[in-house]
């Protein structure tokens, strides 16, 4: 009779979620790629593993579960799971959440949708699960080596953080999660004059405090995309 210990058991078990997770990156990365594709496969698995790491979060480990959820961070935005109606039906049955997750459209009012999509956040992509729970300082420092994959080694990662968390606050895009990170892309892609608005004339509408905050950051990720085909 074959005996397999507990050490052996472990093994097989990562084995079978890194399968996984490479066969939901291939077949988001065919979905949809616009979002993806910005990044070299090593890290497309990486933010396709952080998103697993989400969903389980909540308890949700059926495969076809997991898909679902990937693809509603994708479609609908990668912080869906914070708005308060979703929220409600995600933790109204621990033991059900596999199964909620798979008609949750039907509980949840369109504009509760709309409402996470307009609020959208992609610092998830980049969080793994230890980070979730952590300050943002921490959080960004950590999102670094998967959105500079390339420049990582150029400079210190929590330095880079902390100065973007502080430069977001003066720009008042305070409580946006992912604006640190979307101002440590725009420094380092852009160089030492990276907002000099006569190096770069649209940097006069990313500095507008009358234009709302969500608009500029999504101004700015939308430049950065254009220029250099990044996403962050």
């Amino acid at each position: 009779m074959l005996k397999i210990n507990p050490q052996q058991f472990e093994m097989f078990q990562q084995q079978a979620e890194h399968q996984f997770a490479q066969k939901l990156q291939q077949a988001l990365a065919d979905k949809y790629p616009q979002m993806l594709s910005r990044f070299p496969e090593q890290i497309q698995l990486k933010i396709v593993s952080n998103m697993i790491d989400r969903a389980s979060r909540w308890g949700i480990n059926w495969k076809s579960s997991l898909v679902i959820f990937a693809e509603l961070m994708i479609s609908i935005a990668p912080n869906f799971d914070q708005q308060v109606d979703i929220q409600r039906v995600l933790d109204s049955d621990p033991a059900q959440v596999n199964q909620q997750i798979k008609s949750i459209t039907e509980y949840v009012p369109d504009a509760a949708w709309s409402e996470a999509e307009a609020n959208t956040d992609d610092l998830p992509y980049f969080l793994s699960a230890e980070f979730l729970n952590t300050p943002l300082t921490e959080q960004t420092a950590s999102a670094i080596p998967l959105v500079l994959w390339d420049k990582e080694a150029e400079f210190d990662a929590h330095q880079y953080a902390t100065s973007a968390i502080q430069y977001a606050n003066q720009l008042e895009f305070n409580n946006i999660n992912d604006a640190p990170i979307t101002i440590v892309v725009w420094r380092s892609l852009y160089g030492i004059r990276f907002n000099n608005p006569e190096v770069y004339p649209w940097v006069t509408d990313i500095m507008d405090s009358k234009r709302p905050a969500r608009e500029r950051i999504a101004m700015l990720k939308y430049r950065i995309a254009l220029d250099h085909g990044r996403m962050v």
